[in-house]
């Protein structure tokens, strides 16, 4: 009788300690969140909850979206409390197209982008080549000519009066052209005699010297001869390039071609706990699909890095007159570059689709796009969907910058994604016109009739190319000018998005682009907890105010990778 009166006893005390806690805390220690999102303007793109204004969350997962006040039943005492203060929170934003590695080098390296002046441009890269040893190559990104006065590109003569002994080599934006100096082109043996690689082409002047500017595939005669980085230079490059991503609020970055050796050390970055963003990779074609066609593809427990595509280039950038046309260039003679070759591609396409393995293909032409859809049906006519491990395989066409209304309805009826660069028209619109003219203009850089005809449609910005920055991608969605306000009427002002699916773009559906639109892409419970947060509202100011916005906090897979 004892024993059990000291039983009900002690079992009293632990309901009373029980009782006491939940009635102190609030909230059963089983159901407090580890972190807490509150006081905030809080966009969810999931249509059936549109906003709200605070989150919970529990490890890497979503555990309530909803009010304030009844956000309170998951905060305990432990619990992190990120009072937003009225920011603005978006689910985690993914740029769906960039270089990573690229975007590191830029930022610790010579960095020409945004200098709309060739004097300035010319002197930046004087500057360092006078601060770097005699004999090292020097190695610049990112020159646009858009907007000069000169209205031309680099070449030999601007860099060879500062530079006898070091080779200089600079990289357009779009990286499909480069400028080389003389003594770098007298390290790779180039003369007027070197003929024009299959897919490429030596620029010449009027006596037929080389100019300095090499094209495409012809890059690769001058760039093969440049010093590989160390694994070490490699790192510091990959690190740096996903810490100015999420710096810019980005919560996954989707790698437009790559290496297994990158790979690797960025599965050491994570390791580490320095990865701060997500990556989604696609493989480049050639050495690097095969190793990924026989490995099949790999997604990391916590989703933190996917690799399961292959990225293949049908040609180059409309900029430099490689994109390939159905008909010649308004403003130079010629079709532009094929880069593809359908007899090499076609087999590999088709065990992609055996093993589950996405293809995604840089198309910028009419003729390239069209190539690329003709190539992607023969592919799926040979596999039956019953024999393809993705009944829906995703393939994308990247950048999809000239559609031929003869090819818009085949995206839909072959349900490929169509991955554009929102922020190209800021800039392509000063020379697109002269390229190709208004009657194709009408088919070029569309956005709003390829969402309206129902074709799957995602953003990314092409970094280093573009900036980076999703402040510049949704303003280009939503305005498609330049931050002047300019555009011409060959521009199609209407064919700019709604706030509702730019914010779409950059989320659900650049998930889908990536088969995660199950785990995120959405703020909605049970995904994962990724967050893009701001010090202003897109959604309702002025679109040249978002610029204006800073970067209060990224969070990724529920822990804080940056913080303002």
């Amino acid at each position: 009788m004892r024993n059990k009166i000291i039983i009900a006893a002690i079992a009293a005390i632990i309901i009373y300690i029980i009782f006491f806690y939940r009635q102190a805390d609030g909230v059963d220690p089983e159901n407090a969140a580890d972190m807490v999102i509150n006081n905030a303007t809080i966009y969810t793109a999931n249509d059936d909850q549109w906003t709200a204004e605070a989150v919970a969350i529990k490890g890497d997962e979503i555990i309530f979206v909803g009010s304030n006040a009844d956000v309170a039943a998951f905060t305990g005492e432990n619990t992190e409390v990120l009072d937003m203060a009225g920011n603005t929170v978006f689910p985690g934003l993914t740029d769906a197209h960039v270089h990573i590695k690229w975007i590191g080098q830029r930022e610790l390296g010579l960095n020409l982008q945004g200098i709309d002046d060739l004097g300035e441009t010319v002197a930046k890269i004087r500057e360092y080549v006078e601060n770097t040893p005699e004999g090292e190559w020097v190695v610049g990104v990112g020159w646009i000519e858009k907007k000069w006065t000169e209205n031309r590109f680099l070449n030999k003569d601007d860099l060879d009066p500062f530079s006898p002994n070091n080779p200089v080599v600079a990289n357009r934006a779009g990286e499909h052209s480069i400028v080389a100096n003389s003594k770098a082109m007298e390290i790779a043996g180039i003369t007027r005699d070197t003929p024009d690689p299959e897919g490429g082409q030596i620029l010449r002047d009027e006596n037929g010297e080389p100019t300095g500017m090499f094209i495409d595939n012809a890059m690769d005669l001058i760039r093969r001869h440049i010093p590989a980085p160390s694994r070490d230079q490699d790192k510091r490059s990959l690190q740096a390039g996903f810490d100015f991503m999420s710096r810019m609020g980005w919560a996954q970055v989707q790698q437009a071609g790559g290496t297994y050796a990158d790979i690797d050390i960025i599965k050491e970055i994570h390791s580490e706990g320095n990865l701060k963003t997500r990556i989604y990779y696609a493989m480049n074609m050639g050495d690097e699909a095969r190793k990924l066609l026989d490995r099949g593809p790999e997604i990391s427990p916590d989703n933190m890095i996917d690799i399961k595509g292959i990225k293949y280039f049908a040609d180059g950038a409309l900029g430099s007159r490689g994109a390939a046309l159905l008909e010649p260039y308004d403003d130079a003679e010629g079709k532009g570059l094929q880069l593809i070759d359908h007899d090499q591609a076609l087999p590999v396409m088709i065990e992609a689709l055996k093993k589950g393995v996405q293809i995604e293909t840089h198309a910028i032409g009419d003729y390239a796009n069209r190539f690329v859809l003709d190539l992607y049906e023969e592919a799926f006519n040979a596999v039956p969907v019953t024999e393809r491990v993705d009944a829906d395989p995703r393939w994308r066409i990247e950048h999809a910058q000239m559609t031929h209304p003869d090819d818009q309805k085949r995206y839909l009826d072959l349900d490929i994604i169509a991955v554009v660069e929102a922020s190209t028209v800021k800039g392509d619109l000063y020379f697109a016109p002269a390229r190709i003219g208004s009657e194709r203009l009408k088919y070029s850089y569309l956005w709003k009739s390829l969402i309206d005809q129902g074709i799957r449609f995602s953003a990314g910005t092409d970094a280093p190319v573009e900036v980076g920055d999703p402040r510049v991608e949704f303003f280009s969605l939503v305005q498609r000018t330049d931050f002047n306000g300019f555009y011409n009427d060959d521009w199609h002002i209407e064919e700019k998005l709604s706030h509702d699916q730019a914010l779409k773009t950059m989320t659900l559906w650049a998930a889908q682009a990536a088969f995660q639109e199950k785990i995120r892409g959405t703020i909605e419970v049970g995904k994962k907890a990724d967050f893009s947060i701001f010090d202003k509202d897109w959604m309702q100011i002025d679109p040249i105010g978002i610029m204006d916005s800073e970067t209060v906090m990224t969070i990724v897979d529920g822990k804080v990778t940056y913080r303002r």
